[in-house]
């Protein structure tokens, strides 16, 4: 018995070479998706580098005026970059004064990069509870801490707006808000 052959080759010409322009094709697609990917989370990772560290230079901000704060309820001397908008710094930080003034502390960070304004303003103060017949829960004022002797009678409110800005590109502005309080 004999087999005939057919020749099949003229029905199936190019077959592979368009198989391997679809390979090529699809690693192409894959190898340009992975470096688009690859360049937007570099840019994305260099942006949030530079938002966190304007915010952490903000924070510091806030860091440093809780520290002109409680360095003045214990020396009473005045930091020399200190900037009064109206009244004395005793007046802020002492809570006297209708209303109290405003403070305003700037500042650079080590390396020069960020410039960091803190504005401080006393809310105002409360008495510690236990103190001068207000209800009685802890802490007990003996053990509250602040004043000589832990004779603290009083708690004082602070509102700290800190502002940071990149000195070379001023539009990387981070802010922070905090409330601080003192037992004194």
């Amino acid at each position: 018995m004999e087999k005939v052959r057919t020749d099949n080759n003229s029905k199936e010409s190019g077959i592979a070479l368009v198989t391997a322009l679809i390979i090529t094709v699809v690693m192409l697609m894959l190898i340009g998706g992975m470096s688009y990917l690859l360049l937007k989370g570099f840019q994305t990772n260099i942006i949030n580098r530079k938002f966190s560290s304007v915010y952490e230079a903000a924070n510091g901000g806030v860091e440093y005026a809780t520290g002109v704060i409680n360095s003045y309820l214990t020396t009473t001397n005045q930091p020399a970059d200190v900037v009064v908008s109206s009244g004395t710094f005793a007046d802020t930080v002492g809570c006297t004064g209708t209303p109290p003034p405003i403070l305003r502390i700037t500042a650079k960070t080590a390396d020069g990069t960020y410039t960091i304004t803190s504005n401080i303003q006393c809310l105002g103060s409360k008495p510690i509870p236990g103190y001068g017949g207000a209800l009685r829960f802890p802490p007990p004022p003996a053990m509250a801490g602040g004043g000589t002797g832990g004779g603290a009678t009083k708690y004082i409110f602070y509102s700290i707006v800190s502002r940071a800005e990149e000195t070379t590109g001023p539009t990387n502005i981070g802010k922070t808000e905090a409330i601080y309080r003192v037992i004194q």
